[in-house]
Protein backbone atom coordinates (compact mmCIF):
# COMPACT_ATOMS: atom_id res chain seq x y z
CA UNK A 1 0.00 0.00 0.00
CA UNK A 2 1.34 3.34 -1.20
CA UNK A 3 0.33 6.32 0.87
CA UNK A 4 1.34 9.67 0.45
CA UNK A 5 1.86 11.69 3.50
CA UNK A 6 -0.84 13.99 4.43
CA UNK A 7 -0.01 17.03 6.78
CA UNK A 8 4.21 16.00 7.32
CA UNK A 9 4.44 17.24 10.33
CA UNK A 10 8.30 17.24 10.99
CA UNK A 11 8.73 19.15 7.32
CA UNK A 12 9.02 23.00 7.33
CA UNK A 13 7.07 23.85 4.55
CA UNK A 14 3.72 22.40 3.27
CA UNK A 15 3.80 20.30 0.22
CA UNK A 16 4.00 22.21 -3.29
CA UNK A 17 1.36 19.14 -4.64
CA UNK A 18 -2.17 18.70 -2.65
CA UNK A 19 -2.66 15.72 -1.17
CA UNK A 20 -5.19 15.14 -3.86
CA UNK A 21 -2.43 15.42 -6.35
CA UNK A 22 0.27 13.61 -4.70
CA UNK A 23 -2.18 10.46 -4.58
CA UNK A 24 -3.00 10.99 -7.92
CA UNK A 25 0.40 10.95 -9.29
CA UNK A 26 1.33 7.82 -7.12
CA UNK A 27 -1.71 6.31 -8.68
CA UNK A 28 -0.87 7.06 -11.99
CA UNK A 29 3.03 5.35 -11.53
CA UNK A 30 1.59 2.50 -10.22
CA UNK A 31 -0.71 2.22 -13.37
CA UNK A 32 2.40 3.17 -15.58
CA UNK A 33 4.09 0.69 -14.20
CA UNK A 34 1.28 -2.18 -14.56
CA UNK A 35 1.53 -2.87 -10.76
CA UNK A 36 -2.02 -2.54 -10.31
CA UNK A 37 -2.89 -5.69 -8.97
CA UNK A 38 -0.09 -6.19 -6.69
CA UNK A 39 -0.06 -2.26 -5.15
CA UNK A 40 -3.06 -0.13 -3.67
CA UNK A 41 -2.60 3.61 -3.35
CA UNK A 42 -4.43 5.00 -0.49
CA UNK A 43 -5.11 8.04 0.24
CA UNK A 44 -5.99 7.63 4.14
CA UNK A 45 -3.77 10.26 5.34
CA UNK A 46 -4.55 12.81 2.86
CA UNK A 47 -8.34 12.61 3.95
CA UNK A 48 -7.02 12.72 7.98
CA UNK A 49 -7.47 16.14 9.33
CA UNK A 50 -4.22 17.52 11.48
CA UNK A 51 -1.12 16.27 10.95
CA UNK A 52 0.17 12.58 9.42
CA UNK A 53 1.75 10.61 11.97
CA UNK A 54 2.98 6.65 10.55
CA UNK A 55 2.13 5.36 13.87
CA UNK A 56 -1.88 6.54 13.42
CA UNK A 57 -1.64 5.13 9.95
CA UNK A 58 -0.29 1.55 11.05
CA UNK A 59 -2.96 1.64 14.17
CA UNK A 60 -5.66 2.46 10.79
CA UNK A 61 -4.25 -0.24 8.71
CA UNK A 62 -4.00 -2.78 11.27
CA UNK A 63 -8.20 -1.92 12.02
CA UNK A 64 -8.59 -2.72 8.33
CA UNK A 65 -6.34 -5.44 8.41
CA UNK A 66 -6.45 -7.41 11.58
CA UNK A 67 -4.79 -10.58 10.57
CA UNK A 68 -1.55 -8.37 8.72
CA UNK A 69 1.72 -7.88 9.63
CA UNK A 70 3.10 -4.47 8.12
CA UNK A 71 6.35 -3.32 6.54
CA UNK A 72 7.40 0.35 6.79
CA UNK A 73 9.67 0.95 3.67
CA UNK A 74 11.84 4.08 3.66
CA UNK A 75 14.93 4.74 2.05
CA UNK A 76 18.00 5.68 4.27
CA UNK A 77 17.45 9.36 4.26
CA UNK A 78 14.00 9.01 5.60
CA UNK A 79 15.00 6.27 8.40
CA UNK A 80 17.92 8.53 9.59
CA UNK A 81 15.17 10.55 11.28
CA UNK A 82 13.02 7.93 12.60
CA UNK A 83 13.30 7.90 16.04
CA UNK A 84 12.16 11.58 15.57
CA UNK A 85 8.93 10.82 14.24
CA UNK A 86 5.36 10.90 16.66
CA UNK A 87 5.56 7.56 18.76
CA UNK A 88 8.37 6.47 17.40
CA UNK A 89 9.24 3.41 19.39
CA UNK A 90 5.57 2.70 19.34
CA UNK A 91 5.58 2.67 15.65
CA UNK A 92 8.32 0.01 15.32
CA UNK A 93 6.94 -2.64 17.36
CA UNK A 94 3.94 -2.07 15.05
CA UNK A 95 6.14 -2.55 11.92
CA UNK A 96 8.80 -4.36 10.44
CA UNK A 97 10.78 -1.18 9.66
CA UNK A 98 12.79 -1.91 5.92
CA UNK A 99 15.37 0.69 4.85
CA UNK A 100 16.27 0.94 1.46
CA UNK A 101 19.26 2.11 0.51
CA UNK A 102 19.30 5.43 -1.32
CA UNK A 103 22.24 6.28 -3.53
CA UNK A 104 24.03 9.59 -2.49
CA UNK A 105 22.27 9.20 1.43
CA UNK A 106 24.07 7.39 4.17
CA UNK A 107 22.37 4.75 6.16
CA UNK A 108 22.64 1.54 6.63
CA UNK A 109 20.33 -0.08 4.43
CA UNK A 110 18.58 -3.40 5.61
CA UNK A 111 17.04 -3.65 1.89
CA UNK A 112 18.99 -3.34 -1.44
CA UNK A 113 16.80 -3.28 -4.54
CA UNK A 114 18.76 -1.51 -6.48
CA UNK A 115 16.97 1.59 -5.99
CA UNK A 116 16.88 4.53 -8.76
CA UNK A 117 18.97 7.58 -7.41
CA UNK A 118 15.97 9.95 -7.48
CA UNK A 119 14.12 11.88 -4.91
CA UNK A 120 11.27 14.11 -4.09
CA UNK A 121 13.77 17.28 -3.86
CA UNK A 122 15.12 16.49 -7.65
CA UNK A 123 11.75 16.30 -8.76
CA UNK A 124 10.43 19.30 -7.73
CA UNK A 125 13.82 21.18 -8.94
CA UNK A 126 12.03 19.94 -12.16
CA UNK A 127 14.07 16.77 -12.68
CA UNK A 128 11.75 14.36 -14.47
CA UNK A 129 13.79 11.82 -16.16
CA UNK A 130 13.25 9.21 -14.19
CA UNK A 131 9.81 9.76 -13.37
CA UNK A 132 7.08 7.57 -16.01
CA UNK A 133 6.32 9.60 -18.53
CA UNK A 134 2.52 9.99 -17.90
CA UNK A 135 3.91 11.41 -14.47
CA UNK A 136 5.66 14.03 -16.21
CA UNK A 137 2.69 15.07 -17.87
CA UNK A 138 0.39 15.60 -14.99
CA UNK A 139 2.85 17.68 -13.71
CA UNK A 140 3.47 19.32 -16.83
CA UNK A 141 -0.48 20.43 -17.07
CA UNK A 142 -0.72 21.16 -13.70
CA UNK A 143 1.96 23.23 -13.59
CA UNK A 144 3.37 21.72 -10.44
CA UNK A 145 7.18 21.93 -9.09
CA UNK A 146 9.68 23.34 -12.03
CA UNK A 147 7.92 22.79 -14.62
CA UNK A 148 5.92 26.48 -14.03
Amino acid sequence: IVIPTGNPWLKDHNPIASGEQRVAMAQIAVNSLNLGEKVQVSAMEVKRPGPSYAFDTVTELSKIYPDSKFSLVLGSDAASNLSKWHRSDELKKLVEVLVIDRPDFPGSPTLDIDALNISATAVRAGEFDLLPPAVVTYIKERGLYASK
